[in-house]
């Protein structure tokens, strides 16, 4: 098999620093976890630990994040012990996942529940259509960059700019530059242009770069050649960036020159990163008649994406490639404990100390691409996905698991990810709003611990994961094209959709 490079894909923003930084969290807390009494439970060891950790977190707020992440993760499992009876007996991962949901909103009001569904199916449809409009290159082939933030960013200013334009009854009108059907996005392509809706003509284009800090940003500008666009870059790196490209048009925000005085409003890279925790679809018409008939078939719809989010995570399980760069020269430290619960599958406290070191690395700010106060509940599910997929992944490696096989069980561990945060937010918008970047994010940070993990179960059972990913990268890459196929026609279906919610 010819060698696959995981290197073909990477999360913008996550570094190998990071990563180091995430081995010695999670390192401490599977060493303290092996070192657990049989009778202290896994909820109040938790505790004790992340009191350690977090010192600066009162006791309460700790009681309930060690709750939190104990409770997910007994759901998570629940629910995909569940999706598997059920596929077993014949059930499709979707019909199952339009079932769980259709459950959950039991009581609900029918307009409430439809109105739901449709904010989750935005949602997911977001992640769906942030991978395809960054899945493709010119040649067809895989991109080696997810901009989450970037993506963020144009559709704040798109939509604000057009909020502000309708406000003030201004011909001018913007758009995020997709390509049509059959089409790719070609070199240095405009990300966002401004229309004159009276005559169809493109008054303006632009180019937005979202750095974590100006030099990133700037080193992103340079990569490219945009002679003939406008710059947008994050409020707070306007002047710097402006300094380095002093004969470029460089703002933090788009129209407000001119001929076109409506503009956008600024955004920042912190606020870019506060909007991933919060509901993006703020458009949806409450008074939209939804009837049974389409709340089952839009919930199956969105179990359907789901499996797409989940082909996703196969294709971004590029973490196992930096976990294998830091153990190759810092091996982790081999702890029974974890050996014993992934071969048995007992594996919940493995799962609670993986999911602790996540908390533990997110609220210190060491993960840039997880927002500080990700719910633990949310990260969890991430936790679990990541820890279930390496199971699955080093029975690839032994020959134990077709790669059918494993793309369709990998797809199973991502829809009860999405059905646990779905079904537990029910009404609430943090863990719909999480859906929007979990399934880019999430796979990565996910196959980090995981194969952090599997290598604490011994560099053995480690490399067998670690081949796993490979085999698995090259199944990705036969399949990539249909699954960008898919999310292409689903990014025209939920396009059209919101356009005819929009007020103007």
């Amino acid at each position: 098999m010819q060698e696959y490079n995981m290197e073909d894909f990477r999360l913008e923003g996550f570094t190998e620093k990071e990563c180091k930084e995430i081995k010695k969290i999670l390192s401490r807390f599977l060493k303290s976890y092996g070192k657990k009494t049989k009778e202290m439970s896994d909820e109040e060891w938790l505790y004790g630990k992340l009191k350690e950790e977090l010192p600066e977190k009162g006791e309460e707020e700790l009681r309930k994040m060690s709750q939190e992440i104990i409770v997910s993760i007994h759901e998570y499992d629940k629910n995909l012990e569940d999706l598997t009876a059920s596929c077993s007996k014949g059930t499709t991962k979707e019909q199952w996942f339009a079932d769980k949901i259709s459950d959950a909103a039991q009581g609900v009001a029918v307009n409430d529940y439809g109105n739901y569904l449709q904010s989750i199916d935005s949602a997911i449809g977001n992640a769906n259509t942030q991978m395809y409009r960054t899945a493709t290159t010119q040649s067809g082939d895989i991109s080696k960059c997810v901009n989450l933030d970037g993506f963020i960013a144009e559709q704040h200013h798109v939509n604000s700019f057009n909020k502000n334009a309708a406000l003030q009854k201004s011909p001018y009108r913007a758009e995020v530059c997709v390509p049509q059907a059959g089409e790719t996005y070609g070199k240095n392509s405009f990300d966002v242009v401004i229309k004159d809706i009276r005559t169809g003509k493109r008054v303006n284009q632009y180019q937005i770069k979202y750095g974590k800090d100006a030099e990133a940003t700037i080193k992103l500008l340079n990569q490219g050649n945009y002679n003939n666009q406008r710059i947008v870059v994050p409020q707070e790196q306007v002047e710097a960036v402006k300094k380095a490209f002093p004969n470029k048009s460089v703002e933090g925000f788009i129209g407000g020159n001119g001929e076109i005085e409506i503009c956008s409003d600024p955004l920042t890279k912190a606020e870019a990163k506060r909007l991933q925790i919060e509901t993006q679809d703020g458009q949806t018409v409450a008074t939209m008649d939804w009837n049974s008939y389409n709340t089952r078939n839009l919930a199956l719809q969105i179990g359907k994406e789901a499996g797409i989010a989940g082909v996703t995570a196969a294709a971004i399980t590029t973490g196992f490639d930096m976990v294998k760069k830091i153990v190759s020269r810092e091996p982790m430290d081999v702890e029974e404990t974890v050996e014993q619960a992934l071969k048995t599958g007992t594996d919940a406290g493995v799962k609670a100390a993986t999911t602790g070191a996540l908390k533990v690395a997110v609220e210190k700010e060491v993960i840039s691409v997880l927002p500080k106060g990700t719910p633990a509940g949310i990260l969890a599910n991430v936790a679990c996905v990541g820890i279930e997929n390496i199971k699955i992944l080093s029975k690839v490696a032994t020959g134990d698991l077709m790669l059918s096989e494993a793309a369709e069980k990998m797809g199973r561990t991502t829809t009860s990810m999405v059905a646990g945060i779905s079904c537990s937010s029910i009404g609430m918008g943090a863990g719909v709003a999480a859906l929007s970047w979990i399934p880019i994010a999430g796979p990565v940070i996910g196959g980090v611990v995981g194969g952090m993990v599997g290598y604490a179960a011994g560099s053995k059972f480690g490399e067998k994961v670690y081949n796993g990913a490979k085999k698995v990268g090259e199944r990705v890459k036969e399949t990539a094209k249909r699954v960008v196929e898919g999310a292409k026609n689903f990014v025209g279906n939920v396009g059209s959709k919101l356009r005819s919610l929009l007020p103007w």
